[in-house]
C-alpha cells in the first residue's frame, strides 16, 4: 500500500517479489498519479496490482487532499505547505478499514504518505497489533513538531513490535515487524 512511481519502480518491483499469486494494493487518491498508476499498470502488465482510489489515514471519510500531481501530493493536515487551488476533497481509510473493504490483511506494507504514516498508523494501531503485518514507512518528514520517525518508532514498540529507523540508504525509513512467537 503505497504511492508509486510512473516508471518500472517499488510497484514493478514488489509484484516480481511476490509473485503470480500474490496481490499489490496500490492507493493513491490524486487524479493525475492515479492516472499514472494505471497507465504503469497496463504497461507491465502488472495483473497482481489492485488500484484503490482513496487515502490511507488516521480515520475513515472524507479528507482534504492536496492535488500536487507529484510524489509530494498529499492530506493537507500532514503536509508543511499545501495551495489552496490544489484542495479536494477525497475518500480516506484506515488500514483496519481497507482491509475489512479489501477482505483481506496484507503481510507487508510498504508506506509512502507524505507525513500522515503516523496518523495512519496511531488510526489502526490495535488492529496493527492484532494482524501482526510487517511494515516500511518512508520516514522522514515533520509532523506536530518532530520527524516522523520518532513517532514510528514510539508507536510501534508500544504494541511490542520490534522497530528501526535508519537513513542508511539516502533517506530515513522506519521498518517494524511483529514480535517473533
Amino acid at each position: 500500500m503505497g504511492r508509486w512511481r510512473t516508471r518500472r519502480g517499488h510497484i514493478f518491483f514488489l509484484t516480481q517479489l511476490i509473485g503470480p499469486t500474490g496481490k499489490v494494493y496500490a492507493f493513491e487518491p490524486d487524479e493525475v498519479n492515479y492516472g499514472y498508476l494505471l497507465r504503469n499498470i497496463n504497461e507491465h502488465s502488472l495483473l497482481n496490482v489492485v488500484p484503490v482510489k482513496k487515502a490511507l489515514a488516521g480515520k475513515t471519510g472524507d479528507a482534504v487532499f492536496s492535488m500536487e500531481g507529484s510524489l509530494g501530493s498529499g492530506v493537507a493536515d500532514c503536509l508543511p505547505h499545501v495551495e489552496a487551488y490544489q484542495l479536494k476533497t477525497v475518500q480516506a481509510v484506515t488500514i483496519r478499514d481497507a482491509c475489512e473493504q479489501l477482505g483481506e490483511v496484507p503481510k507487508y506494507i510498504k508506506m509512502d504518505i507524505e507525513g500522515a504514516e503516523v496518523e495512519a498508523i496511531e488510526g489502526s494501531l490495535e488492529f496493527i497489533r492484532k494482524q501482526k503485518i510487517h511494515f516500511v514507512l518512508e520516514s522522514n518528514h515533520r509532523a506536530n513538531g518532530e520527524m516522523t520517525y520518532k513517532a514510528l518508532d514510539r508507536l510501534f514498540a508500544k504494541i511490542g513490535y520490534d522497530v528501526w529507523s535508519s537513513d542508511k540508504f539516502g533517506q530515513m525509513f522506519t521498518w517494524a515487524r511483529p514480535p517473533a512467537r
